[in-house]
């Protein structure tokens, strides 16, 4: 069994590889109050347990690290795909296409395992919530993005 700093120590060492720095990858030990994860070791489990303003809203309990250590990341890389996704987002097309392709892209330099994984949750997802696809055409798709762009560089 691993304690704190050693989850932590991997943790540093797989962010390395998504290029993120240790500031963003801070795992807690207790609860910040404010709906962020944190690890509490117990009875031989890993527990990722998110709490928000002293009300515990879920838990889920691993006997291998490497499952807590996914479940970390799926969460790292989902808000680190979502920030890709908004600065890269095309007009008229499913913002999660370009979200789901990030995450799975980050998720798989991490661990090709976890990238598989993670591309077939995103295939269940899309099962229950396809892609929506909007009847505009690419080109005129490409110019509304290139022209939102410009505003965004603009500003």
């Amino acid at each position: 069994m691993l304690n704190y700093q050693q989850v932590q120590k991997i943790i540093n060492d797989y962010s390395k590889k998504i290029g993120l720095n240790i500031e963003d990858v801070t795992l807690r030990n207790r609860p910040s109050g404010f709906g962020e994860p944190h690890l509490e070791i117990s009875d031989d489990y890993y527990h990722y347990v998110v709490c928000e303003r002293g009300s515990e809203l879920s838990r889920e309990s691993f006997l291998d690290v490497d499952d807590f250590i996914f479940k970390f990341f799926e969460m790292v890389t989902s808000m680190v795909a979502g920030e890709y996704e908004q600065e890269n987002s095309i007009i008229g097309e499913d913002q999660r296409v370009i979200r789901f392709s990030k995450q799975i892209e980050l998720m798989t330099q991490l661990n090709y395992e976890w990238g598989r994984k993670k591309e077939a949750d995103i295939a269940e997802t899309l099962k229950k919530a396809p892609y929506s696809v909007n009847n505009i055409t690419c080109n005129r798709k490409t110019w509304l993005n290139k022209l939102a762009n410009l505003f965004k560089y603009l500003n």
